[in-house]
């Protein structure tokens, strides 16, 4: 009796599009471009084109959160525009598939995650947007203002496409005293561009009355790409807003969101975080709020990041983020803008403060003892201010003994100018010691607010998994990437399992060693395993000072930003395809469950054996190893035409950096011709641990 999975989703159209495969694992998975409209009103339905490659036969939609849900009207081979240059991306040679979204009237407003299912399995997500208000898509031309497309009664959500040399035009009707709000959302559907430069579509937005007369620009907020205008309408009429491209480019992924209406916005909050355990009274800033302050409860459960979001009139505004922890917290008090002035301040302790003015400075006073070690860290631009912090720290006597403007968190892999200050000193000698913080471009204002750490080490570790889409045939293997973010000095080893997953499934127990960063962990399919989709979570677990510590993995995807910059970027979820079985299965002569014993210093051989699906030609099957430790040789033959094994030899050399009692995994690629295709699959991960 085969098994049934847990956790299966949209497991009827996944299934039936698996059936139609024939040899689905040959088939290549599918990948997203863009979506478009990538967005919905409550209580509606939306028909939007998906571009991208592999689509062809997809008939499953799966998208994250509530309430929504989608179905595949078509799909279908596009025909490439030879006009167009060619580009890294994948539009050089696309698929086109026409989905219906359902909006559901009580789905959450915001951003979901858009995936299709396809016989190759789950594509990569492509965000999609939940509102509140009259959506429209625009039409062409509207490129000149005596072609400008009339808009509906405000609010309104504009979904529009920049092409190459183009900008779209829009007229709408505005009422004396309206403040309105054009907030842009481009570089917040899709943040990284792999072949542009920047990396990411850069709109402005004008303002124009009806006779044209310019009112008001704007081509960024803040530090951010994505523009926001707020203007106060005086007199009845008509109006015009202009979006196009910065640097006048266009191509099908410069996709936008405006919304237009006298609608809440939040431009900042104060303090911006709070400790679990507590009530905290946040001051928020913006347009056509209601309120200037609203409480939030902080239950011990708390997750460290959450937003803060003012609601007028059943209309959610856009949401500011809002950092927790468990440390004390004391608020800044001016004056302290020299060290004589320095306000006194308690480790462990977060200071929630503000450079109020252009050329302000904030300093603390800290009481050290000899030998002590505080880490002193700002969290501002990770919680969306514009402060670019500098921390310094002086001496008793004034001397200056540590400095830091920017840290990178990889972590954090939508930040792109990584302006946060980071500091880890031991004190040589007790006295009091003054901390010091400024914005490193002399700007200033109430919205320029900071969270200041000031504790000992806090050792910990942050764990990201991907990719988010994998796929694996029954009786087959496939693995996930598991990286580790350390923070403040933990550098000790990390034990990784797998939970969300039936019986008979194979997840050998890995280890991240002791200051290593990146590993793999596999997962291998019974031969019977259910067609569908599984929810798998990595979990991580280590010895942090006298603490056992679990952590869960985030789900994330690499995304490339302008031809070099990579971004860890995190999603909603990891989604398993359990498609049908592959062209070839493999087995090892090994037990279940039991690692390849390893010498320090000698050979080791391994038998691995190959089975072919019915009706499948064999051919000769290439193997190759990675990810293999220093200086050890492994030797795979391939298998040659007509037989169906070979033999792994490991070869180590007694490597200092290899030690007794090290575990690991070893991953065995495989790839045979099919047809004209090559198939690619892994064999069974191959545990060892050395003698």
């Amino acid at each position: 009796m085969k098994t049934q999975l847990p956790n299966v989703v949209a497991a009827a159209s996944l299934l039936a599009a698996v059936l139609l495969a024939g040899t689905a694992s040959a088939q290549s998975q599918p990948q997203l471009s863009y979506v478009f409209p990538c967005g919905g009103r409550r209580g509606t339905s939306v028909d939007v084109n998906v571009r991208g490659r592999f689509l062809v036969g997809a008939t499953g939609v799966h998208m994250s959160g509530k309430g929504v849900s989608g179905k595949v009207i078509s799909s279908e081979r596009a025909a490439v525009d030879k006009k167009q240059p060619k580009r890294l991306d994948v539009v050089a040679s696309p698929d086109l598939a026409r989905v219906q979204i359902t909006v559901g009237a009580d789905a959450e407003v915001g951003e979901h995650d858009l995936r299709l299912i396809t016989p190759g399995g789950v594509s990569n997500r492509f965000r999609f947007y939940v509102s509140q208000f009259a959506e429209v898509v625009e039409a062409e031309p509207n490129s000149l203002p005596e072609e400008a497309q009339m808009l509906p009664v405000l609010p309104v959500v504009v979904n529009g496409q920049v092409q190459q040399g183009d900008r779209d035009i829009f007229r709408f009707k505005a009422k004396a005293g309206q403040s309105l709000v054009l907030d842009v959302y481009a570089q917040k559907i899709i943040p990284y561009v792999a072949d542009a430069v920047p990396g990411w579509f850069q709109p402005t937005l004008t303002l124009y009355d009806a006779k044209g007369r310019e009112l008001a620009f704007v081509d960024d907020f803040r530090h951010h790409p994505d523009p926001v205008m707020f203007y106060r309408i005086d007199k009845d009429g008509e109006y015009l807003v202009e979006i196009k491209d910065a640097l006048f480019r266009g191509r099908d992924e410069f996709i936008y969101r405006l919304d237009i209406g006298a609608t809440p916005f939040v431009t900042h909050a104060f303090p911006l975080g709070g400790r679990r355990g507590t009530e905290v009274r946040v001051h928020v800033a913006g347009v056509n709020l209601p309120i200037g302050e609203v409480a939030i409860d902080l239950p011990q459960n708390s997750p460290s990041r959450r937003g803060v979001q003012v609601s007028s009139l059943g209309t959610l505004s856009n949401a500011v983020p809002f950092a927790v922890d468990d440390l004390p917290e004391v608020v800044e008090s001016e004056s302290n803008d020299t060290p004589q002035s320095a306000q006194p301040i308690t480790a462990p302790v977060v200071v929630n403060g503000r450079i109020n003015t252009p050329g302000d400075v904030d300093h603390f006073l800290i009481s050290a003892k000899a030998k002590q070690t505080l880490v002193m860290e700002v969290f501002a631009r990770r919680l969306d201010s514009p402060l670019d912090s500098v921390l310094t720290l002086f001496n008793p006597k004034g001397v200056q003994v540590a400095e830091n403007d920017d840290t990178v968190d990889k972590s954090e892999g939508l930040v792109t100018h990584h302006s946060d200050s980071y500091i880890s000193y031991t004190f040589p000698a007790a006295g009091d010691y003054v901390l010091r913080i400024a914005d490193a471009q002399g700007k200033g204002g109430d919205e320029f607010a900071y969270r200041l750490s000031v504790a000992p080490p806090r050792p910990d570790f942050v764990l990201r998994v991907r990719p988010d889409n994998c796929r694996a045939p029954q009786g087959g293997t496939t693995f996930l990437n598991v990286a580790a973010f350390r923070r403040d000095g933990f550098d000790g080893p990390i034990n990784l399992s797998v939970a969300g997953l039936p019986d008979g499934f194979s997840t050998p127990g890995e280890v991240l060693g002791a200051k290593q960063n990146e590993t793999r962990i596999t997962l291998s399919t019974p031969p019977d395993a259910p067609l569908g989709i599984l929810c798998p979570k990595v979990l991580g677990t280590a010895r942090v000072g006298e603490k056992e510590v679990a952590r869960e993995a985030m789900p994330s995807e690499d995304q490339m930003q302008a031809f070099y910059y990579m971004h860890n970027v995190p999603t909603r979820e990891t989604l398993l395809a359990i498609v049908e079985k592959g062209p070839f299965t493999f087995t090892l002569d090994l037990p279940p469950r039991q690692a390849l014993k390893v010498p320090r210093s000698g050979r080791v051989e391994l038998v691995v054996k190959a089975s072919f699906k019915e009706g499948i030609t064999p051919g000769v099957i290439t193997l190759r190893c990675d990810r293999l430790p220093k200086e050890w040789q492994v030797e795979i033959p391939p298998i040659p035409l007509g037989e169906t094994q070979t033999t792994v030899r490991i070869t180590t050399f007694g490597n200092k950096a290899v030690y007794a009692g090290q575990r690991g995994t070893l991953i065995v690629t495989a790839t045979m011709k099919v047809g004209n295709a090559s198939v690619s699959g892994f064999v069974p991960a191959i545990a060892y641990e050395v003698q």
